[in-house]
């Protein structure tokens, strides 16, 4: 599988996160983010940053994070 950061991540596509920064493990965590959760991005957002759908949320998530957050396509 091709691992991409969230800043190239297709809209509307089933993606799985593999990595996330160690800086922000733990916010990201508290919003459902975590390496092996199923997530999808829903839209881009003012300013370059994405929303997401996750365990039934939505998160928006800025432009700076994305770089170094990586996902695989979901199968």
């Amino acid at each position: 599988m091709d691992v991409i950061t969230l800043a190239e991540a297709p809209l509307a596509t089933p993606l799985t996160l593999s990595a996330v920064p160690h800086e922000h493990a733990w916010r990201l965590s508290r919003l459902g983010l975590r390496p092996g959760t199923a997530f999808t991005v829903l839209r881009a957002s003012t300013g370059g940053g994405r929303i997401v759908s996750v365990a039934g949320s939505r998160v928006a998530l800025g432009a700076a994070l994305l770089g170094g957050l990586r996902a695989e396509v979901a199968r």
